[in-house]
């Protein structure tokens, strides 16, 4: 299955758990011999494999083992610094500053009319 935004984010668990399992055996290794390898119990990997939800951290363990963990990259790109940034700024912007719009209405209790 090729993940996209139609998925919801159950199928992409269990998307991404049949990928995990596929390529644990492709490696010919054991669900114990890989969750040792990769710092996790067995029951995590299970839980991964079958779609469940993990922390981030073991997910990392996972792709570490896997090879993977440079795929990292494509999922979340660093992006380049902008010299306006610091031009205007005079520093690497930190946050956003949302912008109040005149047309907005302003905010007021329940009881007020």
């Amino acid at each position: 299955m090729k993940i996209n935004m139609e998925n919801n984010n159950t199928a992409i668990l269990k998307e991404l758990g049949s990928r995990i399992k596929r390529n644990r055996i492709d490696m010919q290794i054991s669900q114990k011999d890989f969750a040792e390898k990769a710092g996790i119990s067995t029951r995590t990997l299970s839980v991964a494999e079958n779609g469940g939800d993990i922390r981030a951290e073991n997910l990392i363990r996972i792709l570490r083992v896997l090879g993977y963990i440079e795929n990292l990259n494509l999922l979340l790109p660093e992006l380049a610094f902008n010299p306006e940034d610091y031009r205007v700024l005079g520093k690497e912007r930190q946050r956003v500053v949302r912008k109040s719009d005149k047309n907005e209405k302003q905010w007021k209790w329940g009881d007020e009319t």
